[in-house]
């Protein structure tokens, strides 16, 4: 059976499309955010930043990505950098029988997204100095969307679909 891989800035609903996807499509969801959190005794990824460092999270998450990779029948979230980390990207380009897909979002949604949701902001590290508003994700979304269209096989752009219709899109035109 195919993998599904989603790949997004944060607040793409990488998460809740893929897990209503995997229920839909009788298939595992992994969520590699948690996964790596697992691996840190599922402290949120804000404490492991401050605690460990984002390059130990991203040394666990280049580990815990190339083995999620592997496996089959799966539909994998990932988490919103992991295709910045070279090792990763190549394990998630070579994941067999995948279908990987971009949730493209605009920066303006994502905003609105992100902003409403009240655990994001105490369990989601800030990317940048500019302290996670709306010039923070244009700014890091610019500089990883050339990544996520490499790796994509596909691009659904759910600025303006809500999850029923982001899962039913997103299985009729990328699976």
């Amino acid at each position: 059976m195919k993998n599904i891989i989603l790949i997004g800035y944060r607040g793409s609903g990488k998460t809740t499309l893929g897990q209503m996807i995997a229920k839909r499509q009788w298939m595992g969801f992994v969520d590699l955010d948690d996964e790596v959190r697992k691996k840190f005794d599922n402290q949120s990824i804000a404490a492991i930043w401050t605690k460990h460092g984002e390059k130990e999270w991203r040394r666990v998450e280049v580990e815990v990505a190339e083995k999620i990779c592997k496996k089959r029948g799966q539909v994998v979230a990932l988490g919103g950098g992991t295709l910045m980390e070279p090792v990763a990207r190549r394990a998630v380009m070579e994941a067999p029988d995948a279908v990987r897909i971009y949730l493209y979002c605009s920066p303006e949604e994502l905003h609105r997204r992100i902003s409403s949701d009240p655990g994001s902001c105490e369990s989601r590290p800030d990317l940048t100095k500019l302290g996670g508003g709306i010039e923070e994700i244009e700014k890091v979304l610019a500089e990883r969307e050339p990544t996520y269209k490499a790796v994509a096989d596909k691009v659904l752009d759910v600025t303006h679909l809500n999850p029923d219709n982001g899962m039913r899109y997103l299985i009729e035109r990328c699976l």
